[in-house]
């Protein structure tokens, strides 16, 4: 089967021919039709993606990109367009910082290629910084828990790596049909709306998911879609009670259920955020708590701990570690 991949850009230039690269390289021997969707770009993007564009340019040939540009409207806008502007039945997403396996494609395609009831297939990942070397210590989330049904399980936690997916156009298309905005993507999330469609979609499938190290998750400076946790997290609770509103009856979630979901979630990244000693977002996620009206005895807690000076926990730790 066909596949569309949809690679929306700003600023990336860097990163942009490993991710052109690792998707042209792919072993499967289908048709890829690969949609880099410029979103205003002020660097040399366009200088970069032209070799590409100029070499991939035959519809009919087993690679063929098509550069759009677009004036700057975030990566929602940019999204939606790519998937306007593809047709392909099967549809994977890349950032374009991030980038693939050679093999990613073919295993995605032998999992979802004979079970119609699949509406997706992610893979394992590893963490790389800017020179492409791994930060982690192994392949991620290998016990990743959505699969199968797992539409109640992903509420609780969005544990999909996005560049990692591949997708049935038709669950999109079902997905975005059945939203007043008709999209795929939701206007107005500026983080969090690859969560809302990853969560609508599993309502209208099963998930599969490869516990291999099929793509490569970039970290680096200019990554600021996440820069602003409180600002990130809150966004994701949007998505779970907007989620809940529209389909908590069908799995048996309530507005007490979510709350108590959300408040798990924000509790557990504040309190990782306390043990890394990064006291800041320690004391951002308990305040999104308050916010979001979960704050409980749990977050006082942490908060009051997290108001410390950090030069406390820093000879505390030390002590520690000479104490072993």
């Amino acid at each position: 089967m066909d596949v569309s991949v949809i690679i929306p850009t700003h600023n990336r230039a860097a990163f942009l021919t490993a991710a052109l690269d690792s998707v042209i390289a792919q072993t499967v021997g289908c048709h890829i039709e690969i949609a880099v969707i410029d979103d205003g770009s002020t660097d040399d993007t366009a200088e970069v993606i032209k070799p590409y564009a100029d070499r991939f340019s035959d519809r009919s040939g087993s690679r063929y990109i098509n550069y759009i540009q677009q004036p700057q409207q975030g990566v929602v806008a940019a999204r939606n367009h790519g998937l306007a502007k593809t047709g392909a039945p099967l549809v994977a997403f890349l950032d374009s910082d991030d980038y693939w396996d050679k093999h990613k494609l073919e295993r995605q395609l032998q999992a979802i290629r004979n079970d119609d009831q699949v509406a997706a297939v992610h893979t394992s990942f590893r963490y790389v910084d800017e020179a492409s070397q791994f930060t982690d210590d192994g392949p991620q989330r290998l016990d990743n828990p959505c699969a199968g049904q797992c539409a109640a399980v992903l509420l609780r936690e969005d544990v999909i790596i996005f560049s990692s997916v591949l997708m049935r156009r038709s669950a999109i298309d079902r997905a975005a049909a059945a939203q007043p905005h008709g999209l795929a993507f939701a206007p107005g999330l500026t983080n969090a709306q690859d969560y809302d469609l990853l969560l609508r979609v599993a309502m209208l499938g099963r998930f599969i998911y490869i516990p291999q190290t099929l793509t490569f998750y970039r970290q680096h400076d200019a990554h600021g879609a996440m820069g602003n946790l409180k600002q990130a997290f809150g966004y994701h609770c949007r998505v779970q009670r907007s989620f809940v509103e529209q389909f908590g009856e069908q799995i048996g979630v309530n507005d007490k259920d979510i709350n108590s979901i959300i408040g798990d979630f924000l509790f557990s990244r504040a309190e990782s955020a306390f043990w890394r000693r990064d006291l800041k977002v320690a004391r951002d996620l308990c305040e999104l708590a308050r916010e979001q009206d979960v704050f409980e005895l749990r977050f006082e807690d942490l908060l009051r701990k997290a108001a410390k000076p950090a030069w406390l926990y820093t000879i505390r730790d030390r002590l520690g570690r000479l104490l072993g």
